[in-house]
């Protein structure tokens, strides 16, 4: 089974996604993305790089790749993310200077939060996680993780110019998160809510002149028992990434 679902009708063969895999795990053929059997890492880096949307990732429910032990760790503790941890991430993320970096929290984080609803829900209704926020919303239950935040009260951005210096600056973030024990995933939702209406979103990142690349939901692993979460279980599938 494969790890990829490729819209062949969207795919425009451009290979971006096939020069930001990690693996090699792309290739282009008669100027269509196709997947190959290497192993993927699941990264979403091939999802972020599309400039069609045509990329959706499809999580396996195991995965021997190098990002297996942050695989293990996939609920968060519920803790803040420091602001000294931040800015170690930072300053692993920004060493080359072509990368801005930014993180949305408290009631900043709702109000953005607020407007990614309302693009997403005017546009994307019938995609099956917007469905479960939407459920999610109207049930509003406390023990119900929320569905495209997961856990993560932080969203930390990466903006760039080219999407090559953004996928340095967000595997460096990895490297430097498996040390201070922080993980995140990519947010598609987030990400799809800003290539729809940048200019809403602009005004919650004075002084960045970049454009926003990627979008992580981060958080510290937890570090004792995880408390068994029954909502879990049926997105579980749709968040088994980084």
């Amino acid at each position: 089974m494969g790890h990829l679902r490729i819209d062949l009708d969207k795919c425009i063969g451009c290979g971006k996604c096939a020069k930001m895999c990690l693996k090699d795990h792309i290739v282009i053929e008669n100027r269509k993305a196709k997947e190959l059997d290497n192993d993927c890492l699941e990264c979403s880096h091939c999802v972020s790089t599309c400039p069609k949307g045509a990329i959706t990732l499809t999580p396996s429910s195991e995965n021997g790749g190098i990002f297996s032990e942050i695989k293990k760790d996939k609920m968060f503790d519920g803790g803040m993310v420091s602001d000294e941890d931040l800015k170690s991430l930072y300053g692993a993320m920004t060493r080359s200077g072509r990368v801005q970096v930014c993180t949305l929290q408290g009631s900043t984080l709702d109000m953005f939060m607020e407007d990614v609803w309302t693009v997403i829900n005017e546009k994307e209704l019938n995609t099956p996680i917007v469905k479960e926020w939407a459920k999610w919303r109207s049930n509003h239950n406390s023990l119900e993780p929320n569905p495209v935040l997961w856990e993560g009260k932080q969203v930390l951005f990466i903006f760039a110019n080219g999407i090559d210096s953004a996928v340095d600056a967000s595997n460096r973030m990895i490297v430097k998160g498996l040390e201070l024990r922080i993980r995140g995933f990519h947010s598609n939702i987030i990400m799809s809510a800003v290539t729809l209406d940048r200019e809403r979103f602009a005004k919650y990142f004075p002084g960045i002149d970049k454009e926003m690349r990627m979008a992580y939901v981060i958080g510290h692993v937890r570090r004792f028992v995880e408390p068994v979460f029954k909502p879990m279980k049926k997105i579980k599938g749709i968040f088994d990434r980084i």
